[in-house]
């Protein structure tokens, strides 16, 4: 009789498995095999390192599961004494594994477990390890299949293979996950080698983009490790499991069409894959498909995909010539759509119409509610403060700050006020700091350098930064001589910089030194006349005085400072009427209960409205819903906040207390636009987060 000890760990600070599920299948799945009298099951739960030293000595197993959390080059979870994670090494595994001769085999059935098998594949005949993160139903298919095969007295390879097949038969894409160790050899070696890790980022619930992708995934699954977002509950932890997906990928295939290119989640993974690649040596590798879309990328995206490689499909026909060309790109090939020309080629065709809108709403032309708006769209929204900065931005040698929460426009303000520096004789260099990769911006010298390289770039001028870098200065005092005596004495035009997302910039430990910098630049013009010829225009979402040290060293607090709110209901029903009255006048006050006056969701509800893509009761009744109008909005916020421990905390005391004690999260969790606070009382920005956030924001 074989004794197979299955130890269970699940810390109660690791994200909730369903092991009693997987612990049950196994036990059932033997209970009736044919073999079953050839198996002795020692089950022990919430294991801790004492416990699997014990146990081995207790029982000497031949086999010995393991299913839980695994971390790869940290160890796999087991529970200390408090309950909480304590990784234990691979070292250490294979040490205690050295001293017992009659392990037969061991699989490790929890995520990133293959740097553990081959440390313990030298003392023990087999070894099964996962080699990137899998999901619960995928552990538990491959564990039921394994078991099932050697109840029925297949051999350790047969199991491994049938526990494959398992997965493979649930039609759930994490089939070539698992991987087989051996003493001597690693099993199918050559296959391994060549299966490559693949993220597909698509919009759910939009055709053709789901079709296609569930296609490509279907196809690639064969011969590679594909990823898609198909199965995993929405919350935390499927923020987290979306990130170590794209951070583990060696590519990772977009599907852009007129609907996702406006996308939040699908910028996110993108922009996630663009910042992961500059510091993992280009992986993963961005395949941009154009899914009969024609239109060009629009920032930020445009950033990103304009200069690498695309491919283009038309239509259902092009699917299986899309397949194969995925798969040469994946095997060192490019994809088709290289050359300028060629990309001019696939834009000269006008951009598809929009759904034609109901006729009330005749004749409006409605407009995406997706990134700036065009200074000319009759869906913008002039706010008080708008003339403040489009007055200020006429004067020489002014610093305008555009403070709010995120989408509220005010990078679309930031833009109507370029507008209004060119009509008024000024040259504008526009810089998005969310294009400063995490390596430039914990490195002060890069980020000084490249600001100074990027904004010469922006104004067409010749690059003499590394000339003015070998001065022996502070990088403060280089970057202020290379835009005071070289840029602005040779441009000779009047200068606005303008910068977007500054936030990116208060995580740095240089950032009173940057901001400082600037508040110079502005305090000079009273005294060096060159520096009237520079205005400054600055977009943050986060309150910056709560980031630098010395407020007289901030560029916030002087000049023009707009701090943009929410519509008020007159302005909401001004935008209901734009879109040709969509709502009745009860619904009006129901959107805006739900919402208040959150800029972006008003305008998105009212499109989706108008469009006659929901009717106003099916846009209430799914609001929270995943697939539901407002999903792609609010799973990218849970996202952003996956990973980022005191701002979730910050957000449950707000959901169950209406507090924040510490005012730094607040202020991170009011730019962020997830939080507001009226007196003492902070709560959720709106209803809708309120509900949303409560049922899938864990701790």
């Amino acid at each position: 009789m074989k004794k197979i000890l299955i130890l269970s760990a699940n810390p109660t600070d690791t994200g909730r498995l369903r092991l009693d599920e997987e612990v049950r299948e196994i036990q059932a799945g033997l209970e009736r095999a044919k073999s079953r009298g050839q198996f002795e099951i020692i089950t022990k739960w919430a294991v801790r390192a004492d416990d699997l030293r014990r146990a081995l000595l207790d029982h000497n197993p031949e086999i010995i599961h393991f299913c839980g959390h695994g971390g790869g080059n940290q160890g796999l979870a087991l529970a200390d004494n408090t309950g909480k994670a304590q990784a234990v090494s691979s070292e250490a595994l294979s040490t205690l594994f050295s001293l017992f001769e009659g392990i037969e085999c061991v699989v490790l059935n929890a995520c990133y477990s293959e740097v553990q098998a081959e440390a313990i594949r030298q003392h023990t005949d087999y070894v099964v390890g996962m080699n990137q993160a899998i999901g619960d139903m995928a552990a538990i298919k491959f564990a039921v299949g394994f078991y099932d095969a050697l109840g029925a007295g297949r051999s350790y390879q047969d199991a491994y293979k049938f526990g494959c097949v398992s997965i493979d038969l649930e039609n759930i894409p994490e089939s070539a996950k698992p991987v087989l160790k051996h003493r001597d050899n690693l099993i199918n070696t050559q296959q391994v080698s060549q299966t490559k890790r693949v993220f597909i980022s698509y919009k759910r619930n939009v055709d053709p983009d789901e079709i296609v992708a569930l296609q490509v995934c279907q196809a690639l699954a064969k011969q590679h490790q594909v990823f898609i977002d198909q199965t995993m509950l929405v919350g935390t932890r499927w923020a987290e499991r979306i990130e170590a997906e794209i951070r583990q990928a060696d590519f990772l295939i977009t599907f852009l069409s007129a609907q996702s290119v406006h996308s939040e989640m699908v910028e996110a993974e993108i922009r996630m894959a663009h910042n992961l690649a500059q510091l993992q040596g280009g992986k993963p590798a961005i395949l941009p498909v154009r899914l009969a879309y024609r239109e060009p990328f629009q920032y930020p995206l445009s950033a990103y995909l304009n200069h690498i490689n695309w491919a283009f499909w038309q239509g259902q026909e092009d699917t299986p010539s899309l397949i194969t060309e995925l798969n040469q790109a994946i095997s060192g090939g490019q994809l088709s759509i290289s050359a300028v020309q060629t990309k001019a080629d696939i834009l000269q065709t006008n951009p598809s119409p929009l759904p034609h809108p109901f006729p009330s709403a005749q004749p409006v032309t409605l407009e995406m509610p997706e990134g700036t708006m065009d200074c000319e769209s009759k869906f913008y929204v002039e706010r008080s403060s708008d003339p403040l900065a489009l007055e200020a931005i006429k004067r020489q040698g002014v610093t305008i700050t555009i403070k709010g929460p995120r989408q509220m426009g005010k990078s679309s303000l930031l833009i109507r006020t370029n507008n209004a520096a060119v009509a008024a004789g000024k040259r504008v260099a526009f810089l998005d700091f969310q294009l400063f990769d995490k390596a430039t911006l914990n490195n002060a010298d890069k980020f000084f350098r490249q600001f100074c390289s990027w904004l010469t770039d922006e104004l067409e001028m010749a690059d003499k930064v590394d000339e003015y870098w070998q001065m022996p200065l502070g990088n403060s005092q280089r970057c202020t001589r290379y835009v005071g005596r070289y840029l602005l004495k040779d441009f000779g035009q009047p200068l606005v910089l303008a910068m977007d997302e500054v936030e990116s910039v208060f995580d740095s430990e240089f950032r009173s030194d940057f901001f400082g910098m600037l508040r110079s630049w502005h305090n000079s013009r009273a005294t060096t006349p060159i520096w009237k010829k520079l205005d400054l225009a600055l977009v943050t979402s986060t309150e910056p005085y709560q980031l630098i040290d010395n407020l007289n060293q901030s560029p916030f607090n002087v000049g023009v400072v707009i701090d943009l709110e929410d519509f008020t209901t007159q302005q909401v029903a001004d935008l209901n009427q734009r879109h040709g009255s969509p709502l009745n006048f009860k619904e009006e006050q129901q959107l805006i209960a739900l919402l208040g006056g959150h800029p972006y969701l008003v305008r998105l509800a009212l499109y989706w409205v108008a469009s006659q893509r929901l009717t106003s009761n099916e846009l209430f009744a799914n609001a929270t819903a995943d697939n539901g109008p407002f999903g792609n909005h609010l799973r990218n916020h849970l996202f952003r906040l996956h990973n980022k421990t005191e701002l979730v905390q910050g957000m449950l005391q707000v959901i169950h207390q209406n507090t924040c004690e510490d005012e730094r999260v607040f202020f991170r969790l009011r730019g962020a636009g997830l939080v507001r606070r009226e007196g003492r009382v902070v709560m959720p920005r709106c209803q809708l987060y309120g509900e949303y956030f409560r049922e899938n924001l864990r701790g």
